[in-house]
């Protein structure tokens, strides 16, 4: 038996809003949990150590949190019940064949919203025990929500949620400088931006058989203030620009995935 239930290979702001959730959802307790990283000064009292085959080799669960060029160039010992990675661009194989743990791989693409306990995370386990990719679910979702998808898609994934927030960010200083623009007080506009964003989305949610295109309707009378915006936005061809800056992400990550 091993002396801990969930070990880390990295301790970095990704590792420890998962860390976080598990602890605030109950799911562990910080004496099941154990983490390498040689920059770890203070854990906020789970073991941090500068040793990864202590963690690789005392750990039911393992999570590979590091940058994956520091994966490529570290060697370590793993006796792990399961891997679990969220290294981007690395993927099953290469893990398995690395640490020599075939069938022992989970691979997973979470994103930054997960350190606010608001992440959307890609689970890629076919293949594995059951109970393996159970835990796993459970992790991420104690920092928001996951999904079982298989690995082949994950080039999509990384272009909707992986990399998705940028594009949220992106829209939203648009939108605060715009507000701006039109005369508001920059924290105000700010402040009115972020609840309007989380409103609409808490919309889109409370209402799962309406069509946007509709939601969106119900928002532009004719020959209103809306439509006008909305308007300028279909003769840009805005939508077009947004899947294309999508595919181009997609694209990036088959190349570094190919190694390029």
């Amino acid at each position: 038996m091993k002396k801990y239930k969930l070990g880390f290979i990295g301790y970095g702001n990704m590792a420890k809003a998962i860390i976080g959730g598990i602890l605030k959802s109950g799911m562990l307790d910080k004496s099941q949990i154990a983490t390498s990283d040689p920059m770890c000064k203070d854990a906020g009292g789970i073991l941090c150590v500068d040793d990864n085959d202590y963690v690789a080799n005392n750990c039911e669960y393992l999570v590979l949190s590091v940058k994956p060029q520091v994966f490529k160039s570290i060697d370590f010992k793993c006796s792990a019940d399961c891997v679990i990675s969220i290294m981007a661009g690395i993927d099953r194989a290469y893990i398995a064949n690395k640490l020599g743990m075939q069938d022992k791989v989970i691979r997973v693409m979470p994103n930054t919203p997960a350190q606010v306990g608001k992440g959307a995370a890609a689970i890629a386990a076919e293949g594995l025990d059951k109970k393996h990719a159970d835990f796993c679910l459970a992790i991420f979702e104690s920092v928001g929500t996951a999904y079982f998808i298989p690995e082949e898609k994950f080039d999509a994934v990384t272009c909707v949620s992986g990399s998705g927030p940028a594009y949220a960010y992106y829209f939203v200083k648009a939108m605060i400088d715009g507000g701006v623009a039109n005369g508001l007080d920059k924290e105000i506009s700010k402040e009115l931006t972020i609840a309007t964003v989380i409103g609409a989305c808490e919309m889109i949610k409370a209402n799962p058989d309406t069509p946007i295109e509709q939601l969106i309707s119900n928002v532009c009378s004719k020959g209103g203030t809306t439509i006008e915006a909305v308007n300028v936005f279909e003769n840009n061809n805005t939508d077009r620009i947004i899947i294309d800056a999508m595919n181009a992400c997609r694209k990036r990550s088959e190349e570094l995935r190919a190694g390029k």
